[in-house]
């Protein structure tokens, strides 16, 4: 097998061999992957950490032994839990691992705080939303979710769908606590879209930017667009003891 690592801040995956094609996820500084196949200036990849599959240009791929694949796995962590923060001549963005203490990087938690997931989710507040973007230069919903779990202690999917079978299911909202998460569906009944509840009435969400907005029974309900935007579907608390 041949394995790569992203040693760029922010690396685009592709769903096919195009630069116009539609951007499915991103890679972040560290990230390892399974590369699967190789044709020309692309190659198919696979994360490590949610093997999320996509193409990624060869000029962007830097190659790894097995062996460095063990060193790196085993390794402690450190994820990036600002915004932003300046690295070896890199610019980092949240959610990104590194190998060493750094001022604003915290060691990879084991056990899941939900009180970190509140936290780093207000850090995010006003990012951009970008479609299969994640991070602060473009994030779409699911990504939000994920990388605020993951500097939590907590491994999720990278689809709100997935998502969805994560934890345990909450009957109704007058139940629910800061850092329970709230999913949404569409015409279908497909989930579509996930938010970090911050009480029984607020949730902070990704949908044109990182906002903050009132949520009840129905749904999500936008002030500024005086309606509802999104279709509440279910409520999940993760476990504690992930």
């Amino acid at each position: 097998m041949r394995y790569g690592i992203c040693k760029l801040s922010v690396v685009p995956m592709r769903k096919e061999m195009s630069h116009e094609s539609e951007l499915v996820s991103e890679l972040l500084f560290n990230d390892i992957y399974e590369v699967t196949e190789e044709n020309g200036d692309w190659i198919r990849i696979k994360t490590l950490y949610d093997s999320y599959v996509g193409y990624l240009r060869t000029l962007q791929h830097f190659e790894i032994s097995e062996n460095e694949l063990e060193e790196y796995v085993s390794r402690e962590k450190y994820i990036v839990n600002e915004p932003v923060c300046s690295y070896n001549n890199n610019v980092l963005t949240f959610g990104s691992k590194i190998f060493e203490k750094h001022v604003n990087a915290i060691p990879l938690r084991k056990v899941y705080d939900p009180n970190i997931m509140v936290e780093c989710a207000i850090k995010l507040l006003g990012t951009p939303y970008r479609w299969g973007g994640k991070s602060v230069m473009g994030i779409d919903c699911s990504a939000f979710v994920q990388l605020c779990a993951k500097v939590a202690g907590y491994k999720l999917p990278r689809d709100a769908s997935q998502q969805a079978s994560c934890g345990k299911q909450i009957d109704n909202l007058s139940e629910v606590k800061a850092g329970d998460l709230a999913f949404f569906k569409n015409e279908n009944n497909r989930i579509t879209h996930v938010g970090i509840l911050l009480s029984n009435d607020k949730i902070i969400h990704a949908s044109g930017k990182v906002r903050i907005d009132t949520i009840d029974s129905k749904g999500i309900y936008n002030k500024e667009l005086k309606r509802y935007t999104h279709e509440i579907a279910t409520l999940i608390q993760l476990k504690i003891e992930n």
